[in-house]
């Protein structure tokens, strides 16, 4: 189960769009406009943290939280307007976890207080199906209600996006929203051509040279389940046939057998190409086309929704620093900028590649800042030269000793705005023109 946070917000505005942003990191939410309600949300509900505005009255908001405190040993999270030093003390003193300042700064400020104030019982939850998919970006919020309105469907699904923006993933949250049999999930490419009905179907002992045992193909690995095929659009003509014929009538019949069997597979397939362009230039069987796009899921690319970028690199980052063996660091303002710039042809793919880029060559000193991400761009770029990585190393050795005072590294370097920019831009690495 997710970790369950009661959020007391009487300005509706407000309460509805902080509802959004802990929903979208992976908490669930229950949501109310008063104390009073907020009372009785507590004895009902099993919660793990109390997130509450101080209200107009900072003394009517610590007294409700004293009130709190005499009931249940819930930790709480306040926040407010004006919160000067005696409040801070005087919410210490009641027993907050914290009190923060509005207006709240969401991605720096209270979702990491959020993660540390959950007891740790409560931070380990994996998260389940559209759980998985996080961000609060418009395109986010409809995939997600697509994948809730097809789960308990039996239709297939095509599920179309660009290279990297996480389709399999896509793929496993309706598996496990729908929550039944197992998922078997297979590349196109992958398959070998001549054993494909083979991968497909199974084969009998003996069918072929090498079948010393028989052997299930995918369908029947996946009855009762899900059927993923990932990469669908460079299935050859020879394979559509094959699996048009298993789409229509769900019977299956080993290579070198005897016996067909029934399977009840639902099949979701995921491509990177323009389908419906190859179903109207020959490439693709427009029969099949229409089997397998029984509903279509569509993946926006990231840089159609820069403000998931934030809180998909907070939802990794313990995860990443675990593997790179350090504690989680803090994050300078201009860290995170510099990613919401970039245009991420690769995807979410690539932010995950430039993170753990990051993090093999971080010494653990200090907050992740821009140059750290300038640097693993520059590295992972294929297109760069070797002469213009060591035109790279110079600016970004100037940009530290400056401390990330971009104005005075180019200055250092004699340079005017434009040619830093230009200088960078070669490198494949956009550079906002405010100051950081």
């Amino acid at each position: 189960m997710r970790p369950e946070i009661l959020l007391v917000e009487d300005h509706e505005a407000t309460r509805g769009e902080l509802e959004r942003v802990l929903d979208a990191a992976g908490y669930r939410v229950t949501a109310v406009a008063d104390r009073s309600a907020a009372l009785v949300a507590l004895g009902e509900r099993a919660i793990d943290l109390v997130v509450s505005d101080l209200g107009s009255k900072p003394m009517d908001g610590l007294e409700f939280l004293r009130e709190l405190k005499r009931g249940t040993d819930v930790p709480v999270l306040l926040y407010g307007a004006g919160a000067d030093r005696e409040a801070v003390f005087e919410a210490g003193r009641a027993g907050a976890v914290r009190l923060l300042d509005s207006p709240l700064r969401v991605e720096e400020q209270l979702l990491p207080t959020i993660r540390a104030a959950l007891p740790a019982g409560a931070r380990s939850e994996s998260p389940q199906g559209v759980e998985r998919l996080v961000g609060t970006s418009p395109g986010l919020r409809r995939l997600r209600a697509g994948i809730r309105r097809l789960a308990p469907a039996s239709t297939s699904v095509l599920i179309e996006g660009e290279t990297g923006t996480g389709k399999e993933l896509v793929a496993l949250s309706l598996h496990e929203e729908r929550g039944r049999g197992p998922l078997v999930t297979a590349s196109i490419p992958e398959l070998a051509e001549g054993l494909f009905e083979s991968e497909l179907f199974g084969h009998a002992r003996g069918a072929f040279t090498g079948a010393v045992a028989a052997r299930d193909g995918l369908f029947a690995r996946a009855d009762g389940g899900t059927l993923f095929l990932d990469e669908i659009g460079d299935a050859s003509m020879a394979v559509q046939i094959k699996l048009l014929r298993a789409l229509e009538t769900r019977v299956v019949r080993p290579v070198g057998g005897t016996a067909s069997r029934v399977v009840d597979v639902r099949v979701v397939a995921a491509t990177n190409r323009d389908l419906a362009a190859d179903v109207a230039e020959g490439r693709f069987r427009q029969d099949l086309f229409y089997r397998l796009r029984g509903a279509l899921l569509q993946v926006p690319p990231l840089r159609e929704r820069t403000e998931d970028i934030a809180p998909i690199v907070r939802a990794w980052l313990p995860q990443l620093a675990g593997s790179a063996g350090v504690a989680e660091p803090d994050l300078a303002p201009g860290f995170l900028r510099s990613l919401v710039v970039h245009p991420w042809p690769g995807n979410v793919r690539e932010l995950r590649a430039t993170l753990e880029h990051v993090f093999l060559w971080w010494d653990g000193a200090g907050p992740l800042e821009r140059t750290h991400v300038v640097e693993a761009l520059v590295a992972l770029n294929p297109g760069v030269r070797a002469e213009d990585r060591e035109v790279a190393q110079q600016l970004l050795e100037a940009w530290r000793r400056c401390e990330g005072n971009q104005e005075a590294a180019r200055r250092t370097l004699g340079m005017t705005r434009a040619e830093w920019r230009t200088r960078f831009a070669r490198l494949g690495v956009p550079i906002a023109k405010r100051r950081t």
